[in-house]
């Protein structure tokens, strides 16, 4: 009878970890592909950009020898000067990008055009500066070199431009495969749920049917026991496969997080942070809450995660993220969800976010008391049409940002209370080196039960000696 009993239960928690396995291994493999089409994207307007600036610096150095060729008037070669010594910087910087992106024919391109820089240099620019009567001969040759180097700069640019097509479709194609995920894991994770109360459904009318017995109602309680064991570690499993472990590590910020389940065992919610490095300087971060506990919230999750790094990947911009899984959230039906998304720009300390429906951070400043930022606008997935609107932090070297769940201030029924603890357990943590979200996690519920699911994430920017070690390094 326990074997009967235990065994579809078996079965179906081996089915779930088979089927989070995979879900797993594809969505490495598909962020994989999508970093890989940001990161040459990057490279590539990087490159055009370079391109641009040598265009620019050649020019400067025909006119200053033009009219200093014309008019004998020194001050009119400071643009033939500077730009001497920064095109051949600008050209070897072009060449390192070209490398990157292992483009061949554009850097032989490059090499000629470089060539023809030098050679301008020699035979042109410096017999002009030095003679002092006008050489038109000289200067009709330095006019076919002039315009042999456009065209191999032209060239490159066009190679360019035709890369940036390609990386743009590649960023598209994996949009596609990061919705076709998405919508394959929520299949499969319905379909384990399904098995799974097909299996509970067998159990529960056995358990009736033999509910007269004395023994038999002690097995049935046994039985209920594991089936909603087997529920739980669906769910636990599920939450664990799509939990974000890995923070990014930049030079001038610190990242740090903690992730806490509820204590209650009926309570598996579907809280999640995340992170994406959209250049060495700049992260997008991602915070949410999904309304309700179990395998659906798991499955919300899930769905909400994948679609805020598709749209992220075509508007980084806090605002526009939201909207576009506002949009697509009330399409699919999904509950209400609270999130907040956020892009870090370490150049300024720089943190600009939009909320819908989420706590508001908590921003501390050295020399200031920890206080709630600006929030706004209504959770994600109940109007199409909600507007989000996006807040500007400009904050100072060593100030910590702390985004968190609802978990962290709603512990008691006072959330008044839960805020000011918060905020107290902020400043304690903004005197710690390291390991913040955890040491916030501590203060707050130390000598606590924790009643919902509790996420905690920090922004730690370095303090001014910290970059000036850096720069001497």
């Amino acid at each position: 009878m326990a074997r009967r009993v235990y065994l579809p239960l078996a079965l179906t928690l081996c089915f779930s970890a088979v089927v989070i396995a995979a879900l797993w291994i594809g969505g490495v493999s598909v962020r994989s592909g999508v970093v890989s089409a940001f990161d040459d994207s990057a490279n590539v307007r990087t490159a055009r950009i370079r391109v641009g600036d040598a265009l620019r610096e050649q020019l400067d150095e025909e006119t200053g020898v033009r009219g200093y060729a014309a008019v004998r008037e020194k001050i009119l070669l400071e643009p033939y000067d500077e730009a001497r010594l920064t095109l051949p910087l600008s050209l070897q910087r072009i060449g390192v990008s070209l490398r990157q992106l292992q483009m061949t024919d554009a850097s032989q391109a490059l090499a000629d055009a470089a060539a023809t820089s030098r050679r301008w240099l020699a035979v042109i620019a410096v017999p002009l500066i030095s003679s002092r009567t006008p050489q038109r001969d000289v200067q009709l040759r330095g006019k076919r070199l002039v315009d042999r180097f456009r065209s191999d700069m032209n060239a490159v640019e066009e190679l360019l431009a035709a890369r940036a097509d390609r990386a743009a479709q590649r960023a598209q194609e994996s949009v596609l495969w990061i919705s076709l995920f998405a919508a394959c894991a929520v299949l499969a994770i319905i379909l384990a749920a399904a098995v799974f109360a097909v299996v509970q459904f067998r159990l529960a009318d056995r358990l009736e049917r033999e509910r007269a017995r004395s023994e038999e109602e002690r097995r049935a309680a046994a039985e209920v026991r594991a089936a909603y064991e087997t529920e739980r570690r669906i769910a636990e499993t599920l939450q664990a496969g799509f939990a974000q472990n890995v923070l990014p590590r930049l030079a001038r910020v610190r990242f740090s997080a903690t992730y806490v389940p509820a204590a209650e065992e009926t309570n598996i919610g579907g809280d999640w942070y995340d992170a994406l490095e959209l250049s060495r300087e700049r992260v997008l971060l991602a915070m949410g809450d999904v309304t309700g506990h179990g395998i659906e919230a798991a499955v919300a999750m899930n769905q909400t995660r994948h679609l805020l790094v598709a749209c992220a990947l075509l508007d980084s911009s806090p605002t526009h993220v939201l909207a576009r899984v506002n949009a697509e959230l009330c399409r699919s039906g999904a509950p209400l969800i609270t999130a907040l998304a956020g892009v870090v720009d370490v150049r300024n300390f720089r943190f600009a976010y939009a909320a819908a429906g989420h706590p508001p951070p908590v921003l501390w400043e050295p020399g200031r008391p920890a206080r709630l930022l600006d929030v706004g606008s209504l959770p994600l997935g109940i109007v199409p049409e909600a507007q989000y609107q996006t807040h500007v932090v400009e904050s100072v070297p060593g100030a910590l940002i702390v985004l968190y769940t609802d978990g962290a201030v709603e512990h008691s029924r006072n959330v008044v209370e839960g805020e000011s603890l918060l905020l107290a357990a902020v400043e304690a943590a903004g005197q710690a080196p390291s390991g913040e979200a955890g040491m916030i996690y501590e203060r707050i519920f130390a000598g606590r039960r924790i009643a919902d699911d509790v996420a905690i994430l920090t922004i730690r920017f370095a303090h001014e000696n910290s970059r000036s070690q850096e720069r001497a390094a």
